[in-house]
């Protein structure tokens, strides 16, 4: 009932699938003929993996099957390998994973097991040479686990894909338990939002707030929808990262701004905050899928997924997303000109969710 609810609405006004499905291929035609308008990096950074993630989920919409011929020709010049950061702990930083879950899109629309096989090879390296190393943000050593709120964007739903995949429990296990260390240590059960990391526990900003940081937060919400997509239903893992999604939406849906965007900084005023386009992908699609699911009363939660769409609309001309604050880890100021590839790749599973 609430997934015919949210359908119904989608049928008029700025969610008509027509205008979603326009706004997407405009975006995604643009970043894939533009991405030398971005800072330069590795295909297989984050960067680029977020981009990637967010069209392979436009891929599997209706109409759009082309663009998995774009993810399979960036595997093939990739050699299907996972990213390889020379600034943080190889094999282990999740950053570095985040390209799995393309490769992943990529073999269950194709069946092709090289799609998969260096990313098996990779984790299963972790599985035996596991870290021990404290989740206390530093990044010479904490990088080898998932001790920022990115990490659960990134790395989990490539664990658990791969052990959908495999048919391979250690994968799941793995994952589970680094998760809820990350969510004990990050997670503020009186804000029901996550810290970036564990520096901001006890910080406060300009106006006495706790620091939450919109695209950190978005990270989190996108990230858990990722997780219960690999997740088979009936399975007992499943329902714990069910109820904090739930908890995580309910507040996000109280800080969405007048103008529909999220701010970088989540319990700044209204007045002060700055509105910000990736952390609202993020957002509107984590919330756009929690009603499609039957998690949330789509009653209560299309409205705010609709301001979210709209917002994103406003700030893409000509397919070109603007208002991404560019790579960070804290509420920094952005530019209505601003752009980044994971700010394309988030209203792109915006637009997903909203066509599915």
């Amino acid at each position: 009932m609430k997934a015919i609810a949210l359908t119904a609405i989608l049928f008029i006004g700025p969610l008509a699938p027509e205008i979603v499905r326009n706004t997407a291929q405009q975006v995604a035609s643009w970043q894939l003929s533009h991405f030398h308008e971005v800072p330069q990096a590795p295909e297989t950074d984050w960067t680029r993996a977020a981009f990637y993630i967010g069209l392979a989920r436009w891929a599997a919409t209706p109409g759009q099957t082309i663009h998995f011929d774009a993810i399979r020709e960036l595997g093939e010049r990739t050699g299907w390998q996972l990213g390889n950061s020379d600034w943080a702990p190889p094999i282990y930083f999740a950053d570095d994973h985040a390209m799995g879950q393309v490769y992943i899109a990529a073999y269950d629309h194709f069946g092709d097991r090289r799609m998969i096989e260096p990313t098996v090879q990779r984790l299963n390296y972790i599985l035996q040479h596991q870290p021990q190393v404290s989740l206390e943000f530093d990044s010479a050593k904490c990088l080898q686990r998932w001790c920022w709120s990115d990490a659960i964007f990134m790395g989990p739903a490539t664990w658990f894909g791969i052990a959908r995949i495999q048919k391979d429990p250690r994968f799941r296990d793995y994952a589970d338990r680094e998760f809820w260390a990350t969510k004990d240590l990050l997670f503020d059960s009186d804000e029901h939002l996550f810290y970036r990391d564990s520096r901001f526990i006890g910080k406060t900003g300009a106006h006495g707030e706790k620091i939450f940081w919109g695209r950190g937060n978005g990270w989190v919400l996108a990230g858990l929808v990722n997780i219960l997509r690999e997740l088979q239903p009936g399975d007992p893992l499943r329902e714990k990262y069910v109820k904090l999604f739930v908890e995580i939406a309910n507040r996000i849906a109280k800080l969405q701004r007048p103008d529909g965007f999220w701010s970088t900084s989540l319990l700044a005023p209204p007045d002060a905050g700055t509105p910000e386009s990736s952390c609202t992908g993020l957002l509107t699609y984590g919330l756009a899928a929690g009603v499609r699911i039957g998690l949330l009363d789509a009653k209560r939660f299309s409205p705010v997924i609709e301001r979210g769409w709209q917002a994103l609309a406003s700030a893409t001309v000509d397919g070109r997303l603007g208002r991404v604050q560019p790579i960070g880890d804290k509420p920094d100021p952005v530019h209505i000109t601003d752009t980044q590839l994971y700010g394309a790749g988030a209203l792109l599973l915006a637009a997903s969710e909203l066509i599915h």
